[in-house]
Order: structure tokens, then sequence, then C-alpha cells
């Protein structure tokens, strides 16, 4: 109603229902105004269904083929070493493990909370983690690594749990219990609010700037493009049938760029 300076509601879906105006068109204008307004753009994808859902609610349909392009508002940043080192010396144990194992592996938040004790190898240099097809976006399963330094602090957090074994959560809450993906978030940007500066009405640093930070990090260390896509899950055409790394050939790689994920 404020958006498209509506004073009453009903009579305004009467309107619609008469011819007056035309549904796709609001819908549209509604967007716009949205994105006008500085509002992110998952905002504006849940405020426009919410809108198409009270018009079916009322017999009016929205054409389902309309799309409305909407951009971030928001321009990330990566966060420096210098940031990053303050972040890890100045939170706890649990959340400096999560920023770890995020920041030199590539994993993405839900990855990381599906993992379990036994898909990680710390026997081997560098230490191996195995996705599980389940928990991976693209349903197929994958390897990656995790940093000397990483994997330092993850001994220390592991060390201090109790009655863990291979099917224990990797990472958990104080209670032993599976961590949400939103606590993960909560964990990690409540960290950033140390350095980070606050645009509109979001932060400029995340918990997802982690995974960019592995993935640039890998780039400008000289890593193939698509060794990098391979380990961060990154689908890419016809990588499946022609490019089929072994584990050694990826840990090779990774041991080239491991230095520069050492915070």
């Amino acid at each position: 109603m404020d958006c498209l300076n509506i004073d009453d509601l009903d009579s305004f879906i009467e309107r619609i229902r008469n011819g007056e105006f035309l549904p796709n068109e609001i819908y549209k204008q509604f967007i716009i105004n949205l994105a006008q307004r500085d509002v992110a753009p998952k905002t504006i994808t849940t405020w426009g269904s919410a809108i198409k859902k009270l018009f079916e609610a009322n017999g009016i349909k929205i054409d389902k083929e309309i799309r409305v392009k909407t951009f971030t508002v928001h321009e990330d940043k990566l966060p420096s070493k210098e940031e990053l080192k303050f972040i890890i010396n100045n939170t706890d144990l649990r959340t400096r493990v999560i920023i770890l194992i995020l920041l030199s592996s590539g994993l993405r938040i839900d990855e990381l909370r599906n993992l379990k004790v036994g898909d990680i190898d710390l026997s081997k240099e560098p230490a191996l983690i195995k996705v599980r097809p389940i928990y991976s976006k693209e349903r197929k399963g994958r390897i990656t690594f995790i940093s000397s330094q990483a994997k330092e602090e993850l001994l220390k957090y592991l060390a201090i749990r109790k009655n863990i074994n291979e099917e224990s959560f990797l990472i958990t809450t104080k209670k032993g219990k599976q961590l949400s993906y939103s606590q993960i978030q909560y964990l990690v940007n409540k960290a950033f609010k140390l350095i980070a500066k606050k645009e509109g009405k979001r932060y400029n640093l995340h918990a997802h700037v982690l995974r960019k930070f592995f993935k640039t990090t890998m780039i400008a260390s000289g890593i193939p493009g698509p060794i990098v896509d391979r380990l961060v899950g990154h689908k890419r055409y016809l990588s499946e049938e022609y490019e089929l790394y072994s584990e050694e050939q990826l840990r090779e790689w990774y041991l080239k760029a491991e230095k520069n994920l050492i915070i």
C-alpha cells in the first residue's frame, strides 16, 4: 500500500477485478518500486511472491511468465588477511574453526553443517574432506581440503568434545546437536561485525564471502579455474565427462596455494 500509494486495499483489488488496472503491470510496478528503495533481492522475491498469493486469493491471475530481474544493491567485499586475523583472534574456538574451515575449503555453509567426523581425514596432509552427494548442492560428491591452520584449530575443538564418533556432526551446538544453517550464519556474521561496515540494511561482510575468499585466493595463486571449480563444487559444462581429476592431483594443486590460505 505504501509502495503504490493505495488508501484502501479492498477497493484497489476490486478495481483490478473490474479491469481498471492490469495485474501484471501492478506486480511489475511493485517489484521495481522495491528495487529502487534499496531492498535486498531475496526480500523482493519474497514480497513479490506474497503479492501473487494475495492476488490469487482474490481470483486475480498474474502471468507466470513475467520475469522481473533484480540487481544486488549491496556490493560484497573480501576481507583482508589482517581483518581475518583480527577476527579469529577475537572470537571463540568454535567460531574460529568454522571461519578457518570455510575460508580454506570453499565449503558451502550447508555442506559444513552436515559434515560428520568420519567425513574428514585428519591423518592426511592437507586434511581431506569428503562432501557426501546428498548434502552437495549439485547432488554430486566431491573432495576438498582444509589448511594446516584450520586442522590445528579443529583438533583443539574436537579434543574438548565428549562422546564423539565417526557419525557425530563435526561442528555442533554446546549440547552436541547439529547446528542449523542460520546458527552458523549468525556465528560468522557476529564475528564479522567486529570489522564490517553497514551499508543500507546489511553489512558488507557476511558468511558467504569466506567461500568467495577461497575461490579468489586460489585463482590469484595461479590454480587453474577447473581445479578450483572442482574443489568448490561449481558445475562446469562437460566437466563431469572430461575432467576426471584424482585425489592426488587435487592435493598437489591445493598445496601450491595453501600458504595463501593461512591467516
